[in-house]
């Protein structure tokens, strides 16, 4: 297998124009390493990479993918292909993972196994994108990342900027007026970080989501997310973008006890779905989440003042 992996990292190296002896330094080059790294199976191993079948799943539903270069990030996005509405975008953000998953494949592969926000979009009626984490959907080697960039700093200013920017590419291409955040887990932090600097958003949907970064480590004895922003830490976002944030009544991953000083600080009201814990059964609730969504939706678009959430 290492050897698989180095062959992987020597092809990666070559074809992005990396530095080395008679490694081509040149566009053309980078551009054809990145495109077999995020679009042909990884030789490192014997089955379909996370990123693979991730790339099957969306291709089942009929979505279609391209990848936006930020500064320092790759970030593919996967579109429903439904046409707008009143100009309104939604846009999912896949939750977090485990750096013990993620380097069970080699090279380490992040792209989640569940897929359950893909699972989601594909659910939605509405125009909806995928948006792509960094360092995921086989982009590890071809952006150089590092485990710190799935652990520590996995809700840096660095990640947080770079989704911003190719949001907001995709938000000039498209015309989006609106724009609608669904993060779950991990994604949910991204989501909430996101929304703060993002005056294109107009509601923020969290599900099972990590809005503490110092509470959920200290739950799970863990590191503290060094390099990470913490949005804990934010200040209230703005009156006009609506906010709900769902959790599992039981999930023990995520509880919704870690998120209470977050969401007194928004003025918040967590909503606890019976039943649920962190993994299931979010699809099975995707109506009810959406049917809360639509109440709030009108006026979120008009600007007006922020909606209580209530249950």
């Amino acid at each position: 297998a290492s050897m698989r992996y180095a062959l992987v990292l020597y092809l990666a190296a070559f074809l992005a124009g990396k530095p080395g002896p008679g490694f081509p330094k040149n566009a053309l080059g980078r551009t054809l390493g990145f495109a077999i790294l995020l679009g042909l199976p990884l030789l490192a191993g014997g089955c379909a990479s996370p990123a693979r079948s991730y790339d099957k799943l969306a291709a089942a539903a009929d979505f279609t993918a391209t990848v936006y270069q930020a500064a320092r990030f790759h970030h593919k996005i996967y579109r429903n292909g439904v046409p707008l509405r009143s100009g309104v975008l939604h846009v999912f953000i896949e939750g977090d993972a485990a750096v013990a998953t993620a380097v069970e494949s080699s090279p380490p592969d992040p792209t989640p196994r569940r897929a359950l926000m893909l699972r989601l979009m594909k659910r939605d009626s509405d125009a909806a994108i995928l948006l792509g984490r960094a360092c995921y959907h086989g982009a590890f080697v071809a952006d150089q990342c590092e485990i710190r960039h799935l652990g520590r700093e996995r809700y840096s200013a660095e990640i947080v900027n770079s989704m911003i920017s190719a949001l907001r590419s995709e938000i000039q291409q498209a015309a989006v007026k609106r724009v609608v955040l669904f993060g779950y887990s991990g994604g949910g932090a991204l989501a909430m970080l996101m929304a703060a600097k993002m005056p294109e958003v107009s509601v923020v949907v969290t599900l099972a989501a990590n809005l503490d970064n110092d509470a959920l480590t200290a739950y799970h004895g863990s590191p503290a997310l060094s390099g990470s922003d913490n949005p804990a830490g934010l200040a209230p976002l703005a009156p006009s973008v609506a906010q709900l944030h769902f959790f599992g009544e039981l999930d023990e991953i995520v509880p919704v006890s870690l998120a209470r000083k977050a969401l007194a600080r928004q003025g918040a009201i967590p909503l606890i779905l019976p039943g649920i814990d962190h993994d299931c059964c979010w699809e099975e609730q995707w109506p009810e989440i959406m049917r809360r969504l639509q109440r709030f939706l009108p006026r979120a678009m008009t600007q007006s003042e922020r909606p209580m959430a209530c249950v």
